[in-house]
């Protein structure tokens, strides 16, 4: 005897009788992650379950806005709940890559994080980190584009050959 799935309501949310629901463990497993995602198959997007969290900090969007009304439906669907969407995630295959999704969501969480301005600080030293590697590079680049300059202008004027004495012969 097979029990219902006790996440039905509380996570997920079915508003498509044509897609296939998540296993309970799935859902247990956001439900373990964080308590405030949600999912539920998309509208626009065929086989396709949107990750929303639930909003509690912020109004969410407003309904509104005359930007709401060119909304696509799985957007409408998260403001008429009150929820924010997060991002999208396809069944692969014959199992749930729940692993993969989470380990993503994890690594863009604020939170996690430490926070809007830990986020933030870990941002600005990943970009200060990036444009040093790229002046690293372009000073090495010129560097030896330089190099190489030198040695041929003093090759074509002369002052500089292949043979050490600056002939052709051996000394004698």
């Amino acid at each position: 005897m097979q029990t219902a799935n006790r996440y039905l309501g509380v996570n997920y949310y079915n508003t498509s009788p044509n897609v296939a629901v998540p296993p309970e463990y799935v859902l247990q497993r956001f439900f373990d992650f964080d308590q405030e995602l949600v999912l539920f198959p998309s509208a626009t997007v065929p086989f396709a379950y949107v990750i929303a969290r639930r909003a509690h900090r912020t109004g969410g969007y407003n309904v509104h806005d005359p930007a709401f009304l060119s909304a696509p439906p799985d957007t409408k669907f998260c403001v008429e709940h009150h929820w924010l969407p997060v991002t999208i995630m396809f069944k692969t295959g014959l199992t749930w890559e729940v692993d993969t999704v989470l380990q993503q969501l994890a690594a863009r969480d604020i939170w996690r994080a430490g926070g809007a301005e830990a986020a933030a600080d870990q941002l600005d030293a990943a970009d200060e980190a990036k444009e040093l590697g790229t002046k690293a590079a372009i000073r090495e680049d010129m560097w030896n584009r330089s190099g190489d300059a030198w040695r041929s202008y003093q090759a074509r004027t002369g002052q500089r050959t292949k043979y050490r004495y600056g002939h052709r012969h051996a000394p004698s």
